[in-house]
């Protein structure tokens, strides 16, 4: 036999209940929305970061390898006249050290050279701006001596 249905009550504290949290879902949906937002902008201002030091990695780069470039130069062409490769006001009286020059400061931002020779010890400097101002330098030294035997 077939129990006759139960009218359902409302249960006033069930609706006082529900209505104070009627509004819960959606201020949890903005405040994970808000995390989401600030993890979106830390990754914008990590991905500058990094843009940042990419750029001053292959400045360094290019210093190095044009320091490494004129030591080079000095050791072809004759390592007992290294003085005419010493600079004085950003000039030095070899020729293949003044294009050497042209090409740091077409190379490198706002780029500049020393040269220090004393007998066969070597110090190149190469300075160069960075894009937000600082200046940054790469020193390699070397010791360029006349180590061929003598010809007969």
């Amino acid at each position: 036999m077939l129990k006759p249905a139960v009218a359902l009550r409302h249960c006033p504290s069930a609706l006082a209940q529900r209505s104070k949290q009627g509004g819960i879902a959606l201020i949890e949906a903005l405040v994970a929305t808000l995390l989401l937002m600030l993890g979106i902008l830390a990754l914008i201002g990590l991905q500058g970061r990094l843009v940042g030091a990419s750029t001053d990695a292959q400045l360094r780069g290019e210093a190095t390898f044009l320091a490494d470039q004129i030591i080079s130069q000095m050791w072809i062409e004759d390592p007992d006249n290294l003085n005419g490769y010493a600079t004085s006001n950003g000039a030095c009286s070899n020729a293949h050290c003044n294009d050497w020059m042209t090409l740091v400061n077409q190379t490198l931002p706002a780029g500049t050279a020393n040269i220090t020779v004393n007998n066969a010890n070597v110090q190149v400097s190469v300075l160069w701006m960075t894009p937000d101002n600082l200046q940054r330098q790469v020193q390699v030294s070397s010791v360029i001596q006349n180590n061929y035997p003598p010809t007969p």
